[in-house]
């Protein structure tokens, strides 16, 4: 049975991420406010107002039709513009960044309230021009005409703003940098739930308990914790997640286990709490943030692009986010007020995560020594951040990797020294006897004439 709660919960996540969300609900208020004003124009205490400060108010009714009509159509242009402006730079997002992005740039709150106003505006002008009587003056709405004069003011202001924001959307490095604080705020929030906990989470031993299955294909995004905690707090359950976020899920698929076995009613009332589909952003999960950063970055090293800095940018913020995981456990927990957690997550190991994110750019970006000198740099810092022994291993174990990229590409004797001198200062900095990174040998490329 599909519960409501899940039902408005599925809505607000589609709703939230739309063009459409802001721009609704800005249009809805000026259509409200618009009726207020129009409920108002014409009471004995505002008319004898209006007749004390009459500046700025407009008495004749054409003036007032042809003031509604030129503000209306100029700020339709603006916003045909915007529109127009917007779909611009998600064209340019996807051919030059990652289609992944483009969820993110859409349901971005600027550009959505920017146009969402633009549409209040002439929703509010084209209420008034309907009030204005044929027979007279004596029933202008002038008050409602200064309130829209404001109002178009107002949008030429955001409309300076909307090309500030714009130019600045069009940036690489204005994206990355959105994706990143995007990314290491997801990151900070799953170390605040930890710490809400009264005692170090831990995976519960779930041996023996009661497996459900996936009744649907798609991909996990979300989960409806409210809910879900509230049916476990009412029949004292406990549950573990077994798939990550993002993870696609096939019908059958082992989804989560419960301490102990429930009737088929509940299974189904747990199963509709979890949400799933196509679209990754990076404010749901900290890997989604970093699997869009890792994309600009592969599509930045494709010959069309050919921009190995953004490249190396790229490393350099995901280096910092590596770093604020290995803090945290492999798994993710929603605290409760009183008591001990009941909902547990799988996420995945720093391993697969590495894998994940910096293989790509180790295998497109295997031919170009900086890319690979950039990676090599990211595992040594990583090891000055204390890792764990088996961290510390999976760094070795990936920084290992590189080496070997490097030594099926990279021929050039030069470029070769050069990454041996990082393999130096990242043996330097994992401290191990015997040193934990072979240095490549420096044999002579094909037609090379050094001795």
């Amino acid at each position: 049975m599909v519960q409501p709660s899940n039902l408005l919960f599925r809505a607000y996540q589609r709703t939230v991420h739309s063009l459409a969300f802001y721009p609704t609900l800005i249009a809805l208020g000026f259509l409200l406010l618009c009726l207020l004003n129009i409920a108002i124009e014409y009471q004995p205490w505002l008319l004898v107002l209006k007749a004390r400060l009459d500046i700025g108010l407009v008495k004749n009714a054409d003036n007032a039709r042809l003031i509604l009509g030129t503000l209306v159509a100029g700020i339709m242009s603006l916003m045909v513009f915007s529109f127009s402006m917007v779909m611009v730079v998600l064209n340019n997002a996807a051919a030059a960044l990652s289609p992944r992005v483009i969820p993110g740039l859409i349901s971005s709150k600027g550009h959505q309230k920017t146009l969402g106003f633009y549409l209040g505006t002439i929703l509010y002008a084209l209420l008034l021009i309907t009030t204005i009587e044929q027979q007279g003056d004596e029933r202008v709405p002038s008050l409602g005409v200064l309130v829209t004069l404001g109002l178009g003011i107002a949008c030429l202001g955001l409309f300076v703003q909307f090309i500030r924001s714009i130019s600045q959307s069009i940036q690489v490095e204005y994206i990355l940098n959105n994706l990143y604080c995007t990314t290491l705020d997801k990151l900070g929030g799953c170390e605040r739930k930890l710490l809400d906990c009264r005692q170090p989470p831990r995976w519960p031993v779930a041996a023996g308990w009661a497996q459900v299955e996936a009744r649907r294909s798609g991909y996990f995004k979300e989960l409806n914790v409210v809910t879900l905690n509230a049916l476990l707090e009412e029949h004292d359950l406990r549950m573990a997640v077994l798939v990550h976020r993002g993870f696609f899920v096939m019908a059958g698929h082992p989804l989560f286990k419960l301490d102990r076995p429930v009737d088929e009613a509940l299974q189904q009332q747990l199963l509709d709490c979890f949400d799933f589909f196509v679209e990754q952003y990076a404010s749901s999960h900290y890997v989604f943030g970093c699997k869009h950063i890792s994309e600009i970055a592969v599509k930045a090293l494709s010959p069309g692009i050919n921009d190995p800095g953004t490249a190396l940018t790229a490393i350099d913020m995901l280096c910092v986010l590596f770093s604020k995981r290995m803090a945290l456990p492999d798994l993710d927990v929603m605290p409760l007020a009183d008591q001990a957690p009941r909902l547990f997550f799988l996420e995945l190991p720093l391993d697969q995560l590495l894998q994940l994110v910096f293989g790509p750019l180790r295998t497109y970006g295997g031919a170009d020594p900086q890319v690979l000198s950039g990676l090599l740099q990211a595992y040594k810092n990583l090891l000055y951040q204390q890792p764990s022994a088996r961290h510390k291993a999976d760094l070795v174990r990936h920084a290992q990797s590189v080496l070997e990229t490097a030594d099926r590409h990279i021929a050039n004797r030069r470029d070769r020294e050069e990454l041996n001198a990082m393999v130096e200062r990242f043996n330097q900095a994992a401290g191990a006897t015997p040193p934990a990174l072979a240095p490549l040998k420096m044999e002579a490329a094909p037609g090379d004439n050094a001795p």
